[in-house]
């Protein structure tokens, strides 16, 4: 886990202050991940690429596997299944509003 956290760390560290900023930005993305993959229903909110908030509903909780299975892991976006639209999303972990 240790790992994971500096790996995301380093990957959105352009986009704050300092690291320990984006370091902290990391801590509660983990949470999020952990809570996406233990529990059914988990709300958070984003911001999208064209500027708008995203309220989303999602889970990584006993859903289908994706056709043609997963691709490579990015530290730099947060995969979920969106429980509104059902289907697979992403967000990119510095717009993910805490």
């Amino acid at each position: 886990m240790k790992k994971r956290l500096f790996y995301i760390a380093h990957a959105i560290k352009g986009q704050f202050g300092t690291f320990a900023e984006a370091l902290v930005h990391a801590w509660k993305t983990i949470r999020l991940q952990y809570a996406l993959c233990t529990q059914a229903l988990v709300r958070f909110k984003y911001v999208k690429i064209d500027g708008s908030v995203r309220e989303a509903v999602g889970t990584l909780d006993s859903v289908p596997i994706p056709k043609g299975g997963f691709k490579k892991q990015s530290y730099k976006v947060l995969t979920y299944f969106d429980l509104q639209q059902q289907e697979y999303r992403c967000a990119r972990i510095e717009n993910i509003i805490f």
